[in-house]
This record gives C-alpha cells, sequence and structure tokens, in this order.
C-alpha cells in the first residue's frame, strides 16, 4: 500500500519540528527473554508474554542530545535523512546513516506519528531506505528495538527483518527484569 502522505528530505529547519511527531505507543505484549548461562556456553529464548499493565512509553520522542545526533549525520550527509508532513505537521522521520566500516545502512531513527500508522507509512520509508541502500552498494538494513515495543517487533518481521541478536545490558543493569531488552534486526539486501 503506497501512502498518501508526501515524503520530503529532511532539513536543519525540521529538525526542532521533530517534536510533532506523536511517536509515544502503547504495548500489551513483550518479547519475554530467557538467559541461560554455563561458562561460556549462553543461550537466549525469546516468547511472546502478555503485559498487565500494558506497557506505555512516556519518552520516545527525540531528546536533544539525539536531535543533536541527527544534525551531526544530516550533515555529513552519508545517509538517507527523509521527513513525512501532513497538513504543514511532520508526521514521520527516518534517519539513515552508512556504515562504511560493515557496508551497512544503520536506521537510526523511524518514526511514525501514532495518528498516521498502519497507513504504509513505514512500509514507503523502508522501502525507500533499502533502495537507497541497495543504490549504494551496502548489503543490510541494520536497526534496534525494545522487546516491549511488539507492534515494531511485528512490523520488523513482517517485512521480512530477521533477528540478529540482543544485548541484555544495554539499557540498565537489568533490562530482563524490567523486560525492555534491546534486539537487534538485519535486512539482507
Amino acid at each position: 500500500m503506497k501512502t498518501l502522505v508526501p515524503i520530503r528530505p529532511l532539513t536543519l529547519d525540521d529538525i526542532p519540528r521533530l517534536a510533532e511527531i506523536d511517536a509515544e505507543f502503547e504495548s500489551r505484549h513483550y518479547l519475554a527473554v530467557e538467559k541461560s548461562t554455563d561458562g561460556l556456553n549462553a543461550a537466549w529464548r525469546l516468547t511472546e508474554q502478555p503485559l498487565d499493565p500494558p506497557f506505555i512509553s512516556t519518552d520516545y520522542s527525540l531528546d536533544r542530545q539525539q536531535r543533536e545526533e541527527v544534525i551531526t549525520r544530516l550533515r555529513a550527509a552519508d545517509g538517507l535523512y527523509l521527513v513525512a508532513e501532513h497538513k504543514h505537521r511532520l508526521v514521520a522521520l527516518l534517519d539513515v546513516e552508512r556504515e562504511r566500516w560493515r557496508d551497512t545502512a544503520m536506521v537510526w531513527n523511524i518514526l511514525i506519528d501514532r495518528h498516521y500508522r498502519r497507513q504504509g507509512l513505514g512500509v514507503e520509508l523502508i522501502d525507500r531506505a533499502a533502495a537507497w541502500a541497495r543504490e549504494n552498494k551496502l548489503r543490510a538494513l541494520v536497526l534496534e528495538t525494545q522487546t516491549n515495543n511488539y507492534a515494531a517487533c511485528c512490523f520488523y518481521l513482517e517485512y521480512g527483518f530477521k533477528l540478529c541478536g540482543l544485548d541484555d545490558h544495554f539499557y540498565s543493569n537489568d533490562d530482563i527484569g524490567v523486560k525492555e531488552v534491546a534486539i537487534f534486526w538485519w535486512y539482507e539486501l
């Protein structure tokens, strides 16, 4: 499904306006991480579990440091930086940087306003990222999300991304306990 929301290149003037994107999410499920270790033998298992109460994000918008990082990447001009704008309001951001050291395209941010989800905008942005990466002879799109962002996990899986790793100490010393573990995705081109 092709979106009807206009997509255009991100500009420096757009950076303060990124706060217009309501990227918060609610999740009634998560991917529970079970970990077992025996010396150097380690195993992780992910299973879908209900969340009661549901997880409701409260800090998913880009903070000042993250906006500065977007500015740095945009100025370096070695990536794909797009926004979707509807009725004079930003409703999506795609922030992709080439990682030359491993010939990949790192998707730093794909933010879709909650009122514009399930309308094809996410697919359109990932399609554009994949096309850009192919044009630049990169071997994959890579990204990170959280086990409690269940809808995003389902979206990446449905699109064709493969789970390629996790870090159970990425956000805190007890990511498994707080049910928010970083998982990494790979989309081979």
